[in-house]
């Protein structure tokens, strides 16, 4: 029994290991032999702007005031924002902008991906550029992006979402792990194809937009419906998107169990593209990035119910009580938030806590995939610092 036990530990450990670090050491290691080129200009195509916006009140209209400050010619960028049945003023304080030239369109509640639907129907740009009311970009980020187009198999450009911090909290937890995915993003652009890109801020040409089901989640499964079409999506770190990060730990939660909900159930629709026969090197980054990483807390689970079996039986309980008194002081430093510690102490802690919180929130999201429960709608959490 216990060496069944045993071999379940270290199996699962290595998956996690594996999924962590050794897929981004993969990426890190074949950069410098295996790069795909690709072109680049300083044209101006015709953008159409699009902002998905529900009761943004708060941060509408520096969102409007940073889009009409963007460094792009004025006569070739439509504004638009798609306004998701919101029921405070946003649609009042867009309409106040409409001799600026910003035009609201009214939906009935529908969802983002819906709403982008509908205006990749309506907008007359070559260029769709997506964006949140939180988002502010910096003067260049059209420019950088759209630069990326010359090349003829780019179908999407996906910018770089940058956070703003306050503190050692939530917000430091999320910023580290999201310089872990930009990582993964760039060398998977160098590879082949980002496997999704940063809702905030990323470009399709109009031509190519594949309209999807309203209950995916557009950023994720846009760009793979793209690939699909054996389109390119790429990567454009010079293209900043600036935003706040989540300074409560409670908001990042109820935030990532409704995005991974929708991303697995996005995931297992577009389940053909982990086909190595057909996609290549893509499927083999979509299956190490999404599908092993959405199942890591399975992997958790089954590791950490084999080293609890094998401490009842007498062995590896120094393991087991290390890993307890690790979670126990994670979770204890992260909601407290103690100000005597050092601040090393504090950000190691945060860091496992969000590590545990992103698994426990995976748990949750394939309870409602397996239930079949969507979440098509959504409310803005995040706000602007």
């Amino acid at each position: 029994m216990s060496t069944f036990l045993e071999a379940i530990l270290w199996a699962s450990m290595a998956m996690v290991v594996l999924v962590t670090i050794g897929y981004p050491l993969f990426l890190a290691a074949s950069g410098p032999f295996v790069r795909r080129p690709r072109l680049q200009d300083a044209a101006e195509p015709t953008v159409s702007f699009i902002i998905a916006a529900y009761n943004e009140e708060a941060v509408i209209q520096s969102k409007l005031e940073n889009t009409l400050a963007l460094d792009y010619p004025r006569g070739k960028i439509e504004i638009f924002v798609a306004s998701d049945g919101s029921t405070d003023r946003t649609d009042e304080i867009v309409s106040s902008y409409g001799e600026r030239g910003v035009v609201l369109q009214r939906f009935a509640r529908t969802g983002k991906t819906g709403m982008q639907n509908q205006m990749a129907l309506r907008a007359k740009g070559e260029i769709l550029v997506f964006s949140d009311a939180n988002a502010l970009y910096q003067a260049d980020a059209i420019r950088k992006l759209v630069r990326n187009f010359a090349d003829p198999g780019v179908a999407g450009v996906c910018g770089q979402l940058v956070y703003s911090v306050r503190g050692e909290g939530a917000g430091a937890a999320e910023t580290l792990y999201w310089s872990y995915e930009k990582f993964m993003k760039r060398r998977e652009s160098e590879l082949s194809s980002v496997v999704g890109v940063n809702g905030s801020i990323y470009a399709i040409r109009r031509q190519d937009y594949v309209p999807i089901d309203d209950d995916m989640i557009s950023d994720f499964v846009e760009p793979l419906a793209l690939v699909r079409n054996h389109r390119r999506v790429v990567y454009e770190p010079e293209a900043i998107s600036v935003e706040a990060a989540s300074e409560s730990y409670d908001v990042e939660f109820r935030r990532k169990v409704r995005i991974l909900t929708r991303s697995i159930h996005g995931l297992l629709r577009m389940r053909s593209l982990m086909n190595p026969m057909r996609y290549g090197v893509f499927s083999v980054q979509l299956v190490m990035h999404k599908l092993m990483r959405f199942l890591t807390p399975v992997f958790l689970a089954a590791g950490g119910c084999s080293l609890a079996g094998l401490a009842l039986l007498g062995s590896y309980r120094m393991l087991l009580l290390v890993c307890l008194v690790t979670a126990a002081v994670a979770v204890g430093v992260a909601r407290t938030g103690p100000t005597f510690l050092p601040k090393a102490i504090v950000r190691i802690a945060n860091v496992v806590y969000y590590y545990l919180l992103t698994n426990y929130a995976l748990l949750l999201a394939w309870g409602n995939v397996l239930r079949g429960r969507r979440m098509v709608l959504w409310s803005p959490e995040r706000t602007r610092t």
